[in-house]
């Protein structure tokens, strides 16, 4: 279920999102917000899916990160800021963080 968020919240995650990525758009869908985003320096698409699910406040990223450790770090750090403000926010602090399907713990 997208979660909830009011044009400012939006913006906020923009603002923390452009810090280390490039952004293409942001849309809000019916289950999720999508960011689609690119990184420069590695020269790769990114895509974040910020969504709630029974209390539980949850990013999925999608990109090529298999050989580069590089954009691994800037795209968990970026959905690390995001939870953080996230959480400021919405007082979820249940949160999952799913790479290219993969569970990780923050």
């Amino acid at each position: 279920m997208r979660i909830n968020l009011s044009e400012k919240q939006i913006e906020e995650i923009q603002r923390i999102v452009q810090k280390e990525l490039l952004i293409k758009g942001i849309v809000p869908t019916d289950e999720y917000l999508f960011i689609h985003c690119f990184s420069k320096t590695q020269k790769e698409t990114v895509y974040y899916h910020l969504l709630k699910e029974n209390d539980q406040l949850i990013i999925r990223c999608y990109a090529r990160v298999f050989d580069n450790l590089g954009l691994s770090v800037i795209i968990r750090r970026t959905a690390k800021n995001i939870f953080e403000y996230l959480i400021n926010q919405t007082g979820l602090y249940n949160t999952l963080y799913v790479e290219n399907g993969i569970e990780f713990n923050f």
